[in-house]
């Protein structure tokens, strides 16, 4: 009969292998490392929906680059420090918080022109309209004799 065991990760030889196996068993876990994404190409745009509840707007910064997109928090306030740090405020007593900042990096599938996006914030859910980058067909040269 077997038994469980207690993982314990100062024993793993590669965390780093462990954690990425490791996610697609938390996928809908609050704590885990990833968030629900939804990427969808429609009439030449790829579209791109990131649920992040609990955030508003103006905590949410956005960077769209041609092959990829960052999403970090703007979190410096009190009562929004790291994970299970015991915080004092004037009013209540914090033993465990789980919200983490956001710091996120998703890869693209295509190249996007970065200067025409289009984002929008509804319901902890950022929606950004990316449009694709129009390939280069390059230019014919003549060539001389």
């Amino acid at each position: 009969m077997r038994s469980l065991a207690r993982y314990n990760r100062l024993n793993s030889l590669f965390p780093e292998v462990d954690d990425f196996f490791r996610s697609f068993s938390n996928l809908y876990d609050v704590t885990s490392r990833s968030l629900p994404i939804e990427m969808y190409e429609e009439n030449g745009d790829l579209h791109l929906n990131v649920d992040i509840p609990g955030y508003k707007p103006e905590d949410v910064e956005v960077r769209v680059f041609d092959d990829r997109v960052q999403i970090c928090s703007k979190c410096e306030e009190e009562g929004k420090q790291a994970p299970s740090e015991e915080v004092e405020t004037s009013r209540s007593y914090f033993y465990r918080i789980e919200r983490k900042n956001l710091n996120y990096r998703i890869g693209l599938p295509v190249e996007v022109d970065s200067n025409s996006v289009s984002a929008n914030f509804d319901n902890g859910v950022l929606r950004l309209t990316m449009p694709r980058k129009q390939k280069e067909e390059g230019r014919i040269v003549e060539i001389s004799q």
